[in-house]
């Protein structure tokens, strides 16, 4: 193998891998309730645990019907500052159907930050406490 080949193999190993963390959602349990997360740019929110226990995909969470507690983490970015912050968040609600999509969504407002779990309908039914920050 020619030196240019032996220095792209790495490189390509890197972009497989990169691309494979950002494929596609599965399609949903119809007998589970799914949970998905959308955060404010430029903030990454991450599934972490339900109930204690880690989930295997930071992009969603699917539990089943009935009452869970998730955690989250929030990596937040102040804008024109290279430090970052990691925030612990957690949200319980008792009421998961399934077959049912939520969505459980990062605001924040000053140095405030929080999550508002929503139903389909967008009505806000649950809502972490302010989120535990630390620099990361």
């Amino acid at each position: 193998m020619s030196p240019k080949t032996l220095l792209l193999l790495p490189m390509l190993s890197v972009v497989v891998l990169l691309s494979a963390c950002a494929g596609p959602l599965p399609k949903a349990d119809p007998s589970q309730a799914w949970i998905g997360l959308k955060e404010e740019a430029p903030n990454d929110l991450m599934a972490e645990r339900v109930d204690g226990k880690r989930v295997d995909d930071g992009r969603y969470f699917e539990v089943s019907p009935g009452d869970h507690r998730l955690d989250v983490t929030l990596f937040e970015d102040e804008p024109g500052d290279d430090n970052q912050q990691d925030c612990q968040g957690r949200v319980e609600y008792k009421h998961f159907k399934a077959g049912e999509h939520y969505t459980l969504e990062e605001s924040s407002l000053g140095t405030t930050v929080r999550a508002s779990l929503k139903d389909g309908h967008g009505k806000e039914i649950a809502a972490t406490q302010d989120f535990n920050c630390m620099p990361g």
